[in-house]
């Protein structure tokens, strides 16, 4: 029988804005949104995230990554609600790197938003990577 695993496709780029979430500015005490991320016909979505701080000043807080879920009616929100989300600690002079897994049962349409609360602008990037099971041949 055939191989009818995971079948991974290449690392993409978020869009935010209609462009690339690569290295974007993120001004401290900001949020900035993905567009609209699809996981439909998706076996599995893989998400890697950076933060960057450029040596300009200490660090004194942390970055809040959100999962945003769509219900038919809207998006959740970053201050309404209890949308999943977690704390990630940036390093001055240095990139935070970050991977994590969101399940296709449970979200059709989701967007990423980040809170850069850390005390300095970041530079911020998202990348996404998905996966399909082939029919068995």
């Amino acid at each position: 029988m055939a191989n009818t695993g995971h079948d991974w496709g290449a690392w993409a780029f978020v869009q935010e804005s209609a462009s690339n979430w690569d290295a974007d500015a993120l001004a401290d005490n900001a949020t900035d949104t993905s567009d609209p991320i699809t996981v439909d016909i998706k076996s599995a979505i893989i998400i890697g995230m950076a933060f960057a701080e450029d040596n300009t000043g200490a660090i004194d807080g942390v970055v809040t990554v959100f999962i945003l879920g769509e219900n038919d009616i809207a998006y959740e929100e970053t201050t309404i609600g209890n949308p999943v989300k977690f704390q990630v600690t940036p390093v001055q002079n240095d990139t935070v790197h970050i991977q994590f897994s969101i399940d296709p049962r449970d979200y059709h349409l989701f967007k990423i938003a980040v809170l850069n609360e850390s005390g300095q602008e970041l530079a911020v990037s998202c990348k996404i990577k998905t996966a399909d099971i082939p029919v068995a041949a």
